[in-house]
């Protein structure tokens, strides 16, 4: 992937350590096996990429703290004079659109819940054995609907909201020389080319899985 490239190319030097990555949970299981094949579409190109990314940011910090013990003064942090330094507005903005298009799924999660009158219907109040009717197997169909795209938003703005955080952890990483110029540079890079178009309709994107 170029991303676990550009963390490989980033390490000044070759580092012998491990950091597990855990994968992200996926989103509550439902009937509608079309749903869950659209989620698992939907969220799959970024699952587990920030575990990847901070796995490969470990990697490089234990080798700068190895190879600079006899050097307390070299891992304290410089201003960075390379592009990396550019890229803190465009986080915050990045972080700013997150938020945006997560409102917009909350909003329309919300409207389907109450044009569903998923909180006030009586067969809440059943157990799903129970729910045998033909209006409770509606109930039962839409609240695993919902709760399943409740799931995916949740899952997916959170590890894009973390990946975040882990780009300003590579800036961090280099501006202390514990990788090449231009590193998280090139790392937020591959982010604006990749998947940040994504994030520009993922609120609609996660709306359009409720229907």
């Amino acid at each position: 992937m170029f991303f676990s490239a550009l963390l490989f190319v980033g390490c000044t030097l070759d580092s012998a350590s491990f950091v597990s990555a855990q994968p992200i949970s996926q989103p509550t299981a439902v009937a509608n096996s079309t749903l869950q094949t659209k989620i698992k579409a939907f969220l799959e190109p970024e699952t587990g990429l920030n575990n990847e990314i901070r796995a490969g940011l470990a990697r490089l910090e234990q080798t700068c703290e190895f190879t600079n013990k006899t050097k307390p003064s070299a891992t304290a942090a410089t201003p960075l004079y390379s592009k990396s330094a550019l890229i803190a507005k465009d986080i915050v903005a990045a972080r700013a659109m997150a938020n945006e298009q997560q409102a917009i799924a909350d909003k329309a999660i919300a409207e389907f819940r109450s044009a569903q009158s998923l909180s006030m219907n009586t067969c809440s109040a059943l157990p799903s054995l129970l729910r045998i009717s033909e209006q409770c197997i509606r109930y039962q169909k839409n609240s695993e609907i919902a709760q399943a795209v409740s799931q995916a938003s949740q899952t997916y703005f959170n590890e894009t909201l973390a990946r975040f955080k882990s780009y300003e952890a590579a800036v961090d990483l280099e501006a202390k020389g514990c990788t090449r110029p231009d590193f998280a540079y090139k790392l937020w890079a591959a982010e604006q080319v990749h998947i940040v178009p994504k994030l520009k309709t993922s609120g609609q994107q996660l709306s359009d899985l409720l229907k």
